[in-house]
This record gives structure tokens, C-alpha cells and sequence, in this order.
């Protein structure tokens, strides 16, 4: 993947994803989905002129990232059981 490509995107990623506030709109009790949906509609253009300099060698690194994202995703759930059945081991006792 170009670096360039690819700190451009996580720079704007970030700082954008991050002054859109997703965590004070889970507080308030909206679904994650319409968080990102909402995220992407205000967006769209950006996201359009971001596309713009990436090729198919970027298209295929980012899936990489997307799978290992994915995996992150897959440990926290992990923890988040243990979480919930040491919880529960310590209200039968």
C-alpha cells in the first residue's frame, strides 16, 4: 500500500472519527450501525475524493486491515464473556 495513501486515509479516519463523538452517541443509546451509517451519509464526499487516489494494490491492503480489525474485534468479544462469566461466578457465591 503507498504510505502516503495510507496515512492520509488513518489521519483523516481518526481525527474525523474521533470529533464525531461515536462514544457520547452510544451513551445516548444509538445503535452502532446508524452511528457509522450516519458517519458515512455526512461524509460522502470525502470518502469519494479519498477513493479517488487509492488503486487495487491499496484496495487489497485495506482488507487486509479490515480482517485484522476484525480480529481485534473477535478477542475483545472474547473478553468481554470472561467478563461476564466471572460476573456471574461471583453472584452464585
Amino acid at each position: 500500500m503507498n504510505e502516503t495513501n495510507c496515512q492520509e486515509w488513518f489521519n483523516w479516519f481518526y481525527k474525523n472519527w474521533s470529533n464525531y463523538c461515536p462514544g457520547e452517541m452510544i451513551d445516548k443509546g444509538l445503535n452502532s450501525s446508524f452511528i457509522a451509517e450516519r458517519f458515512i451519509e455526512e461524509n460522502q464526499i470525502q470518502f469519494l475524493e479519498l477513493s479517488k487516489n487509492f488503486n487495487i494494490d491499496n484496495y487489497e491492503a485495506l482488507e487486509q486491515y479490515m480482517k485484522l480489525s476484525e480480529s481485534e474485534l473477535y478477542v475483545l468479544k472474547y473478553l468481554l464473556r470472561l467478563i461476564k462469566l466471572q460476573n456471574k461466578s461471583k453472584e452464585n457465591h
